[in-house]
């Protein structure tokens, strides 16, 4: 008897402690939040997505693992491909006013293209596309999502402090996604295609003052892309973009900063004394197209889907954020219902998508020196005509075959294979 009461008191003495320990910290499963549409990730096309769909009167959250932090690579776009996005650019946000763009083969032979552009500062681009979601009733929420489960019709987000659950979930956390799901979806059609990037802002008197982005292209960045991109005043970004070499491109762009040096040194006689000031690393879906991207409430957007740049990207948010609010409305959020967006998406940018992956995979196979050639042919020539993308496409393909028409068959063989 005496055992058992002193086992009685223990626990009455221990008992408080349990219910401070309740209170400080509560049980997962007690914070539970409920929306119409929640879009997993504060990326452009997230944003766009919780923008559009709050405007049509949906309930709105907004969930990423850190609103404060502005961590996004993407700070060049060009006004043709906005315009074509329907998304309009703030002056307060431009760093610097580009007059286009110049394609660099690897021996230095230079296309040049006119068209305007800008360098942004993406940190006020997006503190002013979240004011906005806030300002149409979008819950921001910082917390990072794991696990999603479907239930009863609805999506249940289990974070770290809550579960949310909403009719539809959108996706939009990047090509990284940290959003566990067991749909079995492949929304990427070529996920091994990712260009994995490394991208750095430098420091150099005078050289963000020049007028052009540069487009490298070749063996120093083998299936995409190198950039410079003049941030005005003394800052500019150069980076590499490289398919199917892993995700460290460490020494492509170890090369690469070699090469810029050696090339920037007629402008810039000390250019060896250039400063890296930061660097980024992250994913390029530019050549993986989207595969399938809805379910039964459930949507991706933006980078997740395959759907690169910043602009297209916006606009492919809008897209989903407008689709998920009517479905929400109309009371279907099965995927026939949402398949609405994936059908308006292929119609406005499928076949611009097609185009870019057939222009990569025919880059990818090319030697330096047919690349030389081929840059050197285009030079002095009015690559763009002015007229829509099909139009524009065709003009090249034209262009290209005239002078490389090897080059033109192979781009027409990979742009049946899309």
């Amino acid at each position: 008897m005496a055992a058992s009461s002193k086992s009685a008191s223990d626990i009455a003495a221990f008992l408080p402690l349990l219910l401070l320990e309740r209170f400080i910290k509560p049980c997962e499963s007690e914070v539970t939040m409920k929306c119409d549409v929640l879009v997993v990730g504060a990326s452009a096309a997230g944003m766009m997505a919780a923008i559009s769909a709050a405007e049509l009167g949906s309930e709105v959250i907004l969930l990423d693992r850190d609103l404060s932090a502005s961590d996004h690579a993407a700070n060049t776009i060009f006004e043709g491909m906005a315009h074509r996005a329907g998304i309009q650019i703030e002056k307060s946000h431009v760093k610097k006013s580009l007059s286009g763009m110049e394609i660099i083969s690897p021996g230095g032979h230079k296309a040049t293209l006119l068209a305007k552009g800008y360098f942004i500062d993406r940190t006020r681009f997006d503190e002013h596309y979240l004011g906005m979601a806030k300002k149409k009733g979008v819950l921001l929420l910082q917390d990072t999502a794991k696990d999603m489960t479907l239930q009863s019709g609805s999506r249940v987000v289990a974070a770290e402090d809550a579960q949310i659950e909403a009719r539809v979930v959108i996706d939009a956390s990047g090509v990284q996604s940290s959003l566990n799901y067991s749909d079995g979806l492949s929304y990427m059609r070529h996920p091994q295609d990712i260009a994995w990037a490394m991208e750095a802002t430098v420091q150099y008197p005078g050289l963000g003052r020049e007028d052009f982005f540069q487009y490298w292209i070749g063996s120093m960045a083998p299936g995409w892309k190198a950039t410079f991109s003049p941030a005005g005043g003394d800052l500019a970004t150069i980076g590499v973009f490289v398919r199917g070499h892993g995700k460290d491109v460490s020494s492509f762009f170890r090369m690469f900063l070699k090469r810029f040096k050696a090339y920037k040194t007629a402008a810039y006689e000390n250019i060896e004394q250039l400063k890296i000031l930061s660097c980024k690393v992250g994913g390029d879906p530019i050549a993986v197209l989207p595969g399938e991207i809805v379910s039964d409430s459930f949507m991706v957007t933006g980078g997740a889907a395959g759907q690169s740049g910043l602009a297209y990207s916006m606009r492919a948010g809008i897209i989903c954020g407008t689709v998920a609010s009517q479905a929400v409305a109309s009371g279907g959020v099965s995927k026939s219902s949402l398949s609405k967006y994936a059908a308006l998406w292929n119609a406005e940018f499928g076949w611009e998508y097609r185009m870019g992956r057939a222009s990569l995979e025919t880059l990818k196979n090319m030697r330096d020196e047919d690349i030389d050639r081929l840059v050197a042919d285009l030079s002095g020539k009015n690559i763009l005509s002015g007229k829509s993308f099909w139009k524009e496409a065709l003009s090249a393909i034209i262009k290209i075959a005239s002078t490389q028409p090897k080059i033109a068959l192979d781009l027409a063989i990979n742009l049946a294979k899309c």
